[in-house]
């Protein structure tokens, strides 16, 4: 027998709102599935309440995996705690699940590209177990949907004139993309251009921008310029040159 451990309302952030109690509590068995004891208003799970949003519920099934679903759709199912889930019903939501998962990607694909990482996040976020998320993202790699290495050289092209390679790695990192993808995409732009040269020109938009004039700044202008450089991700060897009065030909 597959007995249900537990179910809990989340909220669409999946944080936990209220453990539903197992039947002989004082809710009525579709009582409190389909009506949700609102948080005070003032709380973050009031405010995300009040923004909307159908109720969904967690259900973790003594055996496979758990999985979200809506409130109402449990309610209807009957799925109470300490009941069983039968193998049918189990296949059923799983199923619909997978369906669902999907469907989600399509409409997160339709609109932008994503990396895996990011991609898996929002499903992860939107509560559909982990061996589907696994098995869609597979299917989408594939089909060449969902693809890295691609999605690194088009944000290295997109953002190559206005932001230096250092912070360009640095985003796709935390975009969760492989670093020999990311280089790979730096190795093929150079094949095209010189990166070194667009970051010279970069550099010398800011310094432009910033009033610098190198015959006359003084050691304190040099440094702070210098800075304000370094924390916009800058090679100092780039900044040194660019800085230079024989650079300053623009």
């Amino acid at each position: 027998m597959n007995r249900i451990l537990s179910i809990e309302k989340i909220d669409r952030f999946g944080r936990v709102v209220e453990t539903i109690a197992e039947s002989g509590s004082e809710h009525s068995e579709g009582e409190a599935l389909m009506e949700p004891s609102l948080p005070d208003s003032t709380s973050d799970t009031g405010r995300s309440r009040r923004r909307g949003g159908a109720l969904r519920v967690r259900v973790t099934p003594e055996e496979g995996e758990a999985f979200v679903i809506s409130g109402r759709r449990a309610s209807g199912m009957g799925l109470k705690p300490g009941d069983e889930l039968t193998e049918e019903a189990y296949a059923e939501i799983i199923q619909s699940l997978r369906s669902a998962c999907m469907q989600r990607c399509g409409t997160l694909l339709g609109s932008r590209d994503y990396p895996v990482h990011r991609l898996r996040t929002k499903l992860q976020e939107a509560g559909y177990p982990t061996s589907i998320i696994e098995d869609c993202i597979e299917k989408l790699q594939k089909a060449h949907y969902l693809d890295d290495a691609r999605y690194a050289q088009t944000y290295l092209r997109s953002h190559l004139a206005d932001r230096s390679l250092l912070r360009i790695r640095h985003d796709l990192m935390e975009r969760g993309v492989p670093e020999d993808l990311i280089e790979r995409a730096v190795a093929e732009i150079s094949e095209e251009t010189d990166p070194e040269e667009v970051q010279l020109d970069q550099i010398r938009r800011l310094l432009r921008k910033r009033g610098y004039d190198p015959a006359g700044a003084d050691y304190t202008v040099r440094q702070k310029t210098m800075a304000f450089l370094q924390r916009k991700g800058y090679d100092m060897g780039l900044i040194r040159r660019a800085m230079e009065k024989d650079e300053w030909n623009f």
